[in-house]
């Protein structure tokens, strides 16, 4: 079947000059055309634009889409598949990590907020004043509340606030550590409100599981975790309110 260049663009979900882009890029061959003269694209080529746009919608870079589509034309789907999984741990972990820099940003803006809502009602500003201070001290317990999904414009009696009070400073290290830990997962299965992984059982592995599951639930106090150990293996199940959801999935990935 052939379709014209519209029609291409409305099954694919894309502009039509995001198609012609692609062309201008060498990301996909130029279509045939037909006796009139306009582009004429067959099954094929859809398929291959299909592909392009749904890895492109994951965030990977165009660069790393074009080496995708090469592998696309010659290799079979079990390959290109462990080839888009590597990519995508990339632009997970990348994620994680911007989770944690935003977290930890917001942190210190509220920080310095709260600075700034200190300040004098008059006179004028000068050493010292709080809208000076480049690096403002953070507050006195260094712990700040920090909302981690859109809270309603009323309050809900009863539902748990999806929220994380660790210090901003200890942010980035604690994502780490998670991530190191969940990348030594053999498995993850789903449960009703949230993930489980199951790990290889080792002493190391038990303490370092109850180690940051304990920390966590401190600062993050929506979090339930479950820690069962049977011969040879660790399973830590995470649940967490349907709000939260996202946040599961940021942090400790998602059942396949």
């Amino acid at each position: 079947m052939s379709y014209r260049i519209a029609e291409v663009a409305d099954l694919v979900g894309v502009p039509a000059t995001t198609l012609r882009y692609y062309e201008d890029i060498g990301l996909v061959d130029q279509p045939a055309r037909g006796s009139n003269g306009y582009r004429s694209y067959d099954d094929a080529d859809l398929a291959r634009l299909r592909f392009i746009t749904a890895t492109k919608n994951l965030g990977i870079p165009l660069a790393d889409v074009a080496e995708l589509v090469q592998a696309y034309d010659v290799e079979d789907c079990s390959t290109v598949a462990h080839h888009v999984v590597e990519m995508v741990a990339l632009r997970l972990a990348e994620t994680q990590t911007r989770i944690g820099d935003l977290v930890a940003l917001a942190a210190q803006l509220q920080t310095v907020s709260a600075r700034l809502d200190a300040a004098p009602a008059s006179g004028p500003c000068g050493d010292g004043c709080p809208c000076t201070t480049a690096a403002p001290e953070p507050l006195a317990d260094r712990r700040t509340f920090v909302p981690l999904t859109r809270a309603p414009a009323v309050a809900v009696p009863d539902v748990p606030l999806i929220a994380c009070s660790l210090d901003a400073g200890a942010v980035p290290d604690r994502i780490s550590d998670w991530q190191a830990l969940v990348a030594r997962a053999v498995k993850r299965e789903p449960i009703a409100d949230g993930v489980a992984l199951k790990f290889v059982a080792s002493p190391e592995l038990v303490v370092e599981v109850a180690r940051l599951a304990a920390a966590e639930q401190d600062c993050c106090t929506f979090f339930t975790f479950t820690l069962t150990m049977t011969t040879g293996h660790v399973r830590l199940e995470v649940e967490a309110p349907g709000e939260a959801a996202d946040v599961v999935a940021a942090m400790f990935g998602t059942a396949a």
